[in-house]
């Protein structure tokens, strides 16, 4: 995985670690969560959604 936002990182500190930054949803094995290129974690179809606004900004591997 590559880096986390700062408030991201509050949000994992306050209990929101498997929470989407998004939707406010829990990432689940069906719809899991991924890192954002802004450092935020969403369920990865919002990277596939050219509506969402992350559509296409997932971290890449190494980044």
């Amino acid at each position: 995985m590559g880096w986390i936002s700062k408030s991201q990182q509050d949000r994992d500190h306050s209990g929101l670690r498997d929470v989407c930054a998004a939707d406010g949803k829990k990432g689940s094995k069906a719809d899991p969560l991924g890192v954002s290129d802004t450092g935020s974690r969403v369920h990865k179809r919002h990277f596939e959604d050219p509506k969402s606004g992350f559509f296409g900004g997932q971290q890449k591997p190494g980044k």
